[in-house]
């Protein structure tokens, strides 16, 4: 496991363990019970857009990362959220963890009330407690890094994710990590551009695993997409989506940066 993944792993179980000290598994399945939430089909909509001809594009919103530092200082998540939409968004990726990224669980339910796109809820998973955390704030889909989970913590999670009607994007690096999730039934998989060891972006990343691809999985390229070009070539590679945040991120005008980055 990268450095950075052992950190982050270190301060998740200790935030897991608070959260669990303030509310149970159990009230929190209640809770869930008791909510009457509103449900967006994550891959539902993917598919949609791929079908309809136009780039399947999950946007993120993200202040901060650990490579970059703050990317974005006006940082009005509602704002964000109506922009993407607007701007030709399939779905949108919202970062909850706060001492990488600055993310807030709150920020799902201001996006989610800001525009009519389903939710990743952008995050670090390790205990089922967190799928049901996530259903609970809003989102419609998690994310399972395979680099920093043994093959039963994925499957644990995955399988509380179908439980409470949610998709999964299992998020790998590398062919061992994509065979892995093929084995598991994943239906989404992204492949990370970046190395977790020193923060360089690669789109090389992704062709390389290209045939790996088959039709019954739909394959996202995530980071160091930064125009139009690198999605064409992308897609000639067999690619069907792209999970897109720090070039958006840093951009004035957003609405244009998407609308121009899926003509």
């Amino acid at each position: 496991m990268a450095s950075i993944l052992k950190k982050i792993y270190k301060y998740k179980l200790e935030e897991i363990h608070a959260r669990k000290n303030n509310i149970s598994f159990k009230d929190l399945v209640s809770n869930l019970k008791n909510s009457n939430l509103i449900e967006r089909g994550f891959l539902e909509s993917l598919k949609k857009s791929a079908k309809e001809k136009v780039t399947p594009v999950i946007a993120e919103i993200k202040k901060a990362s650990p490579s970059q530092g703050i990317i974005r200082e006006n940082f009005d998540v509602a704002e964000i959220a109506k922009s993407y939409e607007e701007g030709g968004a399939t779905c949108l990726s919202v970062l909850t963890d706060f001492p990488s990224f600055q993310g807030k669980d709150e920020y799902i339910a201001v996006a989610k009330n800001n525009c009519n796109l389903p939710i990743l809820r952008k995050d670090f998973f390790i205990d089922p407690y967190q799928v049901v955390e996530s259903k609970l704030l809003g989102a419609d889909c998690i994310l399972i890094i395979l680099a920093m989970l043994d093959k039963e913590q994925a499957r644990e999670l995955y399988d509380t994710s179908i439980m409470y009607d949610m998709d999964a994007i299992f998020e790998v690096h590398n062919e061992e990590e994509y065979d892995i999730a093929e084995k598991l039934n994943a239906r989404i998989i992204g492949i990370n551009n970046r190395n977790l060891h020193n923060f360089e972006t690669s789109i090389e990343t992704t062709t390389k695993l290209s045939h790996k691809f088959n039709k019954d999985i739909f394959v996202l390229s995530e980071s160091g997409i930064k125009d139009r070009s690198d999605i064409e070539k992308l897609n000639s590679f067999g690619v069907n989506g792209y999970l897109i945040g720090q070039s958006f991120m840093a951009e004035k005008n957003i609405k244009k940066a998407i609308k121009e980055l899926i003509k």
